[in-house]
């Protein structure tokens, strides 16, 4: 069976959450002197990381299968 990096999963799952609008994970380190609001981000459980993090596995392993 053909093995895949763990961190090209969690890069790919991550795009595939963005493409469906959620934002994975909150980082503060970019956020404006003085705050910001959170009003219309929509974040992840961690049931549905690990849905998407399952349909990236899936993905990758596909594509390794083609080449």
């Amino acid at each position: 069976m053909a093995e895949i990096d763990e961190a090209a999963v969690l890069i790919r799952a991550k795009a595939l959450a963005a493409q469906d609008g959620f934002t994975w994970d909150i980082d503060f380190s970019s956020l404006p002197e003085g705050g910001s609001t959170f009003r219309g981000l929509r974040f992840l459980s961690e049931n549905r990381r690990r849905e998407y993090l399952a349909r990236a596995r899936t993905e990758l392993l596909e594509q390794l299968g083609d080449t």
